[in-house]
């Protein structure tokens, strides 16, 4: 018998939500590839295959549209370093996590972001409050997850688990930026060696020791 396959009619908030969801991978595409200076609605609208109507369907402004891509980045991280946190045994876990940074620091469309992301919003004060809020809590879930890491791997952190996550999350995208901008400053090799390195200095768990 002949297999007839049917496919599901999606409901307007699906529909809706497929469209935000396609806005927000186009918009961060576009930050990246253009600045956020410089980006348009027109221009997310057309990267992502709809109209400006569609866009505005969705939200109000471009400020909007980049919280919205901010808070979804957030969230992401989040969801990430959850599931590495919890799958992976307390003796392997260090290893893990200095893997995870290294990639951080090596991913340059993360690296041009996170810039872009501070640069514009120090230039534009009305959507400065909103930005440094959501900063925050990107900031209190990585010092939750520092606590974590060190009570399951039975130590203390060499200085508060503050200045542990600014630390590592700080330098992982200067060097990425650094090589960006000048890859001879940084080679393609030097990097993962000089990111492994500054992670254990920064969180007081070297190679020998875990």
């Amino acid at each position: 018998m002949e297999e007839v396959l049917t496919r599901k009619r999606l409901t307007r908030e699906e529909s809706r939500a497929q469209t935000r969801e396609r806005l927000l991978d186009a918009a961060f595409a576009v930050f990246v590839k253009d600045g956020i200076d410089a980006a348009s609605i027109e221009e997310v609208a057309e990267a992502a295959g709809y109209s400006r109507g569609a866009f505005y369907s969705n939200f109000e402004s471009k400020d909007e549209l980049l919280c919205a891509v901010l808070d979804r980045e957030i969230h992401r991280e989040g969801q990430e370093f959850e599931a590495l946190v919890s799958a992976i045994p307390p003796a392997d876990l260090i290893g893990k996590l200095r893997e995870y940074y290294v990639e951080m620091g090596r991913s340059e469309g993360d690296c041009a972001f996170w810039l872009g992301l501070q640069l514009y919003a120090l230039r534009n004060e009305a959507i400065r409050p909103r930005v440094a809020e959501l900063m925050r809590k990107k900031r209190d879930h990585v010092i939750a997850q520092v606590h974590r890491v060190y009570a399951a791997i039975g130590k203390e952190p060499p200085g508060s688990a503050e200045t542990v996550s600014l630390g590592l999350i700080s330098i992982a995208q200067g060097l990425g930026i650094t090589r960006m901008l000048d890859p001879q400053a940084v080679s393609e090799e030097d990097l993962p060696k000089s990111l492994e390195t500054l992670f254990d200095q920064i969180t007081g768990v070297g190679t020998a020791s875990v």
